[in-house]
C-alpha cells in the first residue's frame, strides 16, 4: 500500500467495529467513521469521500448495507460487504450489487487485508478497463465524425462502434425535425455478431399494428421529456406502462431493459440514443457514465447526421438489404464458435471486451457449453495470443500431485520425482493458463493457487528458489460457487480473485435459436471425418433436435450427431438417435424425499449417478456410458464419483 486509503466501516455492533478500526490503523489505513445506518454512512461520505467501506448487510435499524451499494458506485466508491450471513440467497443478493468482497464474521486480521488487497487489485483492473473503454470509444466515434464516409455509410456504421461498450438487441437515434412536428430516427436491430439491421419506422409500425401518424406527436412530446438514464426489469416495466409506442415495440421484441442519453444539439434540437436490451438486468450505472462523458462527440455526430439529405437512411437501407449476410461470419474472431442467438451474442461482445485486458477470467456455464473454447477464443484475441495457452483440468489431478503440476518439481522431492520438472504456470509464463474445473480444486490446494495469483511467484515443490511468473489465469467451472462458499468448499478470497471479469454461458436450452446453425455445423464438420455424405438435415431430425432439452448440452449434441449421422446412408439426416432416457424406454425416476425428509443435493447426486449407472452397467467412458449420458468428460465423472464416495456402493467399470 503506497497511500494511506481512507476506509469507512458501516456496522451497528460497536464492538465489530471498533475491532476492524483497531486492525486497519494497525496496517496504516485511516479511518474517517464508524456509521450504524445507510443515512449516518451517507453523510459521513458526503463529508468525508473514502477510498473504501466495509459494509455490513443487516444493520439494526433495519436498513441494509445492500441499498447503499448503487450509491457507492455512482461516486466510485469500492466496498466489501462484513456478514455472518453466508447462506446462499444473502450472497446472491450481494453478488448482484456487484461488490469488491465478502467477508464471513468472525474473521481474522490477515483475512481482511487479503481481501482488501483482492479488492484493490479488482478496483485498479475496473479502472484500467474503464480508461481503456472511454479511449477507445472516443477513438471509434471520432473516426466515424473525421473519415470521408458518405452519410449513409456513417449511420451505418454508429451502432457498430457503440454496441462494443454498451450492448443492446434493438438501438435507436431520435432528433427533432427541421420542420415542426417531425421527427429524425435511426433504428437498428441487432441481428448478429457486428450485423445490424437497419428497421424504416414506417415498417415499424406496421409490424407493431400501429399508424405512424397517430403516434407521432407522443413520441415528439416524449422527446422534449426524456433525460439520460437507464431502467432495468421492473423499472423498465414501469417506465412503458404510459407509452404505446415503447409498450408495443418491447413486446414484440422482447425487450426488458433501456438507457438512454438526452443531448441538445449545437442548433438547440433535441435528441436521444437509445439502447435496448432483451436482458432484463442489461445496465449500469457505469455504462451511463461512460456515454455522459462522450456527450460532445456524440453531440458532433448527430449533428453531422441532422444535415443529411431525406435519402439517406433509404440508402442505408438498400444497401444492407443488398448485403448477403452469411452465418458465422464471425469465424475470424470467434473460430468453432456457434450461435446468432441475443443471449449468445452478448456472450461474444463480453469476450471480445475482456479480451485485450489483463483481467482474470471466471467462465460459468453447465458442462458441455463450451467452457474451454471460450478459454482458447479469449486468449486467442489477447495481447499474449503468441504465448503459450496452457489448460490444467483440476478435477483431473490426483491431490497428491496437484503442487507439483501445477508449480513443478526438483529432483527427489518425493517417491518417483527421477528428474526436475518445471510445472504448469512455468510453463505458462507471458501467456495464459486456464483452470478448467477449479470448483473441483481440493481446499488446501486452494490456499497455494490464491498466494501464486497474489504474490506471481512460487517454488517448486523440493527446491527453495522463488520463480516469477506472469501468466494470465482463465478459470471455469459447472458449479455454483456461490454455493461452494457459503458450504465451506470454496475459499472466498480465491472466489472474488478469479471473479474479476465473469463470463457466464447459457445452456443449450436457452438459446434454442442456434440448434439449427450447431447441428449443420456438426453436420458439416462430422461427415467429412466420418467420410459420410450428409449435406442436409430433414425437417423431422431438426424437429426433433428442438424439442430435446439438452442436459449435456452442446457436447452432448455433438456425440448424438455423430452416432446419427454413423446410422446415417445417403444425404439426409432423417432421424436423430437420442437417448434412451428421452422417451423410447422408461425413464429411471429418483426421488427428493426420503421418507418425512428431503434430501440434500449432495444426495440426490449420488442417487441420479447411481441410477445412470444401473442403466449403464456400471460403464463410464465411452459409447453409451454414463459420461456420454450426463454430458460430461469422463475424467469430470470419475472425479465426481470418488468424491461422492460411491465407488464404495457399486461396481464400476471404465
Amino acid at each position: 500500500m503506497t497511500m494511506k486509503e481512507n476506509i469507512l466501516i458501516v456496522e451497528d455492533e460497536f464492538i465489530v467495529g471498533n475491532d476492524l478500526r483497531l486492525m486497519l490503523t494497525k496496517a496504516g489505513y485511516s479511518i474517517c467513521g464508524i456509521a450504524a445506518s445507510v443515512d449516518e454512512a451517507k453523510a459521513i461520505i458526503e463529508k468525508s469521500k473514502p477510498s473504501w467501506v466495509l459494509l455490513d448487510i443487516f444493520l439494526q435499524d433495519g436498513s441494509l448495507g445492500t441499498d447503499l451499494a448503487g450509491y457507492l458506485r455512482q461516486r466510485g466508491i469500492g466496498f466489501i460487504y462484513i456478514s455472518a450471513n453466508t447462506n446462499q440467497h444473502i450472497l446472491e443478493i450481494a453478488r448482484a450489487t456487484r461488490p469488491y468482497g465478502f467477508l464471513v464474521k468472525p474473521f481474522r486480521e490477515k483475512d481482511l487485508l487479503i481481501m482488501l488487497d483482492i479488492a484493490r487489485y479488482k478496483h485498479q483492473n475496473n479502472l484500467q478497463m474503464a480508461v481503456q473503454r472511454e479511449q477507445l470509444m472516443r477513438k471509434q466515434l471520432q473516426h466515424i465524425i473525421d473519415a470521408p464516409f458518405e452519410l449513409a455509410d456513417r449511420i451505418a456504421r454508429i451502432p457498430g462502434a457503440l454496441n462494443t461498450f454498451v450492448p443492446f438487441d434493438y438501438f435507436n437515434i431520435t432528433i427533432a425535425g427541421k420542420r415542426p412536428n417531425t421527427l429524425d430516427e435511426y433504428s437498428f436491430l441487432r441481428s448478429g455478431y457486428e450485423e445490424y439491421q437497419p428497421l424504416e419506422q414506417t415498417d415499424l409500425s406496421k409490424s407493431l399494428g400501429l399508424e405512424r401518424s397517430l403516434v407521432l406527436p407522443a413520441k415528439i412530446e416524449l422527446l422534449e421529456e426524456l433525460q439520460s438514464g437507464f431502467q432495468n426489469e421492473d423499472d423498465f416495466t414501469h417506465w412503458i406502462a404510459d407509452k404505446v409506442w415503447e409498450k408495443k415495440l418491447s413486446a414484440h421484441l422482447r425487450l426488458h431493459a433501456r438507457l438512454a442519453i438526452a443531448v441538445t444539439l449545437p442548433d438547440g434540437s433535441a435528441a436521444v440514443v437509445s439502447f435496448f436490451s432483451r436482458e432484463s438486468e442489461a445496465y449500469t450505472e457505469e455504462q451511463l457514465a461512460l456515454l455522459v462523458k462522450m456527450e460532445n462527440t456524440i453531440c458532433q455526430l448527430l449533428a453531422q447526421i441532422q444535415q443529411k439529405p431525406d435519402t439517406a437512411f433509404s440508402r442505408v437501407m438498400a444497401k444492407k438489404r443488398a448485403e448477403r449476410i452469411s452465418p458465422g461470419n464471425e469465424a475470424p474472431l470467434f473460430e468453432g464458435i456457434i450461435g446468432r442467438s441475443p443471449v449468445f451474442l452478448h456472450i461474444l461482445q463480453s469476450i471480445n471486451m475482456v479480451s485485450a485486458a489483463p483481467s482474470s477470467v471466471l467462465i460459468l456455464g453447465e458442462s458441455g457449453t463450451g467452457k474451454e473454447l471460450i478459454a482458447r477464443c479469449i486468449h486467442k484475441q489477447s495481447p499474449r495470443k503468441n504465448k503459450p495457452l496452457v489448460t490444467v483440468n483440476c478435477a483431473a489431478l490426483p491431490s497428491e500431485l496437484i503442487e507439483s503440476e501445477l508449480f513443478g518439481h526438483e529432483r527427489g522431492a518425493f517417491t518417483g520425482a527421477t528428474d526436475k520438472r518445471a510445472g504448469k504456470f512455468e510453463l505458462a509464463d507471458g501467456g495464459t493458463i486456464f483452470l478448467d474445473e477449479i470448483g473441483e480444486l481440493p481446499i488446501e490446494s486452494q490456499v497455494k493457487l490464491l498466494r501464486v495469483l497474489q504474490e506471481k511467484e512460487f517454488e517448486r515443490v523440493g527446491g527453495s528458489k522463488v520463480i516469477k511468473v506472469d501468466v494470465r489465469v482463465i478459470a471455469a467451472t459447472n458449479r455454483n460457487l456461490d454455493k461452494e462458499v457459503a458450504e465451506g468448499r470454496f475459499r472466498l478470497d480465491l472466489y472474488y480473485r478469479l471473479n474479476v471479469f465473469p463470463v457466464e454461458l447459457p445452456p443449450l436450452r436457452e438459446r434454442k435459436e442456434d440448434i439449427p446453425l450447431l447441428a449443420q455445423h456438426f453436420v458439416d464438420k462430422l461427415s467429412e471425418k466420418l467420410g459420410r455424405s450428409v449435406t442436409t438435415i430433414s425437417p423431422e431430425a431438426m424437429k426433433q433436435l428442438q424439442v430435446y432439452d439438452w442436459p449435456g448440452n452442446i457436447r452432448e449434441m455433438e456425440h448424438l450427431m455423430e452416432r446419427s449421422l454413423l446410422m446415417t446412408s445417403g444425404s439426409v439426416l432423417k432421424q436423430i438417435i437420442l437417448p434412451r432416457s428421452t422417451g423410447e424406454k422408461p425413464v429411471l425416476q429418483t426421488s427428493s424425499i426420503e421418507g418425512n425428509r428431503i434430501k440434500t443435493m449432495e444426495e440426490m447426486e449420488i442417487d441420479h449417478i447411481l441410477h445412470v449407472l444401473k442403466a449403464c452397467k456400471g460403464k463410464v467412458c465411452g459409447t453409451g456410458g454414463a459420461a456420454e449420458i450426463l454430458g460430461l468428460p469422463p475424467s469430470t465423472l470419475n472425479s465426481r464419483i470418488r468424491k461422492l464416495g460411491i465407488k464404495k456402493d457399486f461396481h464400476i467399470r471404465d
